[in-house]
């Protein structure tokens, strides 16, 4: 049943996807692919999805609430997930697929929220930047679902490329852009301090796994899409499936400011500084290198394409449309080992370098 909700949960996520996307689509990639992409999609909706659900013998690796929460355009199957929500901004939050016979309430800081109806809330950040804690409870009081919420600063309040001293630097101007439905600037930033940066974003990520590597002190400032935490977690999930073990998926580089992004040379338009790209590896050792995947005795650019296949396969699945995106596949280099970029911008793109 588990799994069934899973596999339900993201094929909503593709369908809600899908409709914000399919501007961008029609944009961005060639005008028949989209076509074709969107016409398969609404034949899936009322079709059974065509990969049947994966009978898990090891349910270690599963970390999933008995329901699955819709938040806003996204919906997510896990006990522990986040919230990125600006001062004052109203979400709705609505349980779907619940455990029969049961009902649910919310809790704001021990306090429980009123409902808008029998399994939906509309519920109100405060309205200063900073943390607060939701749970959803079952009626025998079992924490079913926990979210971090992150009540951002707003964008406005970065000046002179700067906020509280930390080096933003400027996004593309306005001009620039020619997709402005995949290339939206951040409405707001996660405050990222030495209090909060241990704080679990999804069931196996931190606050601080995404955070940019460039050299500072606290604060520090975060964007952060929520598809990018579902593609991790879907990605790890599969690997272990596939008895490719899986104990620490390495988020090498997460969000990067539009200053850090330049200073390393990338280019302008990284996924990176949209807050919905990592580069990552497998590093079950703990010696910060991509590990032997593949058991060749080596370590290269094969280990690698161990992970970009289970994107692949992943991606060939009516559930994960909502998550494609960018996927990049690197060779070792002397100061590091290979990876893998993965990015959820809603176009398909592949490029690979040795």
């Amino acid at each position: 049943m588990i799994v069934n909700n899973l596999i339900a949960s993201v094929v909503a996520f593709a369908l809600l996807f899908n409709a914000h996307y399919a501007h961008a689509l029609a944009q961005g990639a060639d005008a028949k692919s989209a076509e074709v992409v969107q016409k398969k999609v609404s034949q899936r909706s009322t079709q059974r999805a065509p990969h049947e659900p994966v009978v898990v013998e090891n349910k270690a690796h599963l970390a999933d609430a008995e329901f699955s929460l819709k938040i806003d355009n996204i919906v997510v199957p896990y006990n522990a997930f986040s919230l990125f929500v600006l001062p004052e901004e109203v979400t709705e939050l609505e349980i779907i697929y619940p455990t029969p016979d049961k009902t649910y309430q919310l809790f704001e800081n021990g306090v429980m929220v009123e409902k808008s109806e029998s399994m939906t809330w509309h519920w109100q950040a405060k309205d200063t930047p900073g943390e607060q804690r939701l749970e959803i409870r079952s009626e025998d009081g079992q924490v079913n679902m926990s979210l971090n919420v992150f009540v951002m600063v707003p964008a406005e309040k970065v000046q002179g490329g700067r906020l509280k001293y930390y080096h933003i630097g400027p996004y593309p101007d306005e001009s620039e852009v020619k997709n402005k439905d995949v290339y939206v600037e951040p409405e707001g930033f996660i405050e990222v301090t030495q209090k909060n940066q241990d704080l679990l974003l999804s069931p196996h990520f931190k606050l601080k796994e995404f955070t940019s590597k460039q050299r500072s002190g606290y604060p520090k400032f975060v964007y952060l899409r929520p598809s990018l935490l579902l593609k991790l977690e879907m990605l790890r999930r599969e690997m272990n499936m596939n008895n490719i073990h899986v104990s620490n998926l390495v988020i090498m580089s997460g969000y990067r400011t539009p200053q850090y992004n330049k200073s390393i040379g990338n280019v302008k338009f990284s996924r990176h500084v949209y807050g919905d790209a990592a580069d990552i590896f497998v590093d079950n050792d703990g010696n910060y290198r991509m590990d032997d995947l593949n058991s060749d005795g080596l370590v290269n650019i094969k280990d690698a394409d161990v992970m970009a296949n289970m994107i692949a396969e992943l991606n060939k699945r009516s559930e994960y449309k909502g998550l494609i995106g960018g996927l990049g596949v690197y060779g070792p280099k002397p100061h590091r080992g290979p990876f893998i970029h993965v990015d959820t911008r809603g176009i398909k793109a592949r490029w690979r370098k040795p």
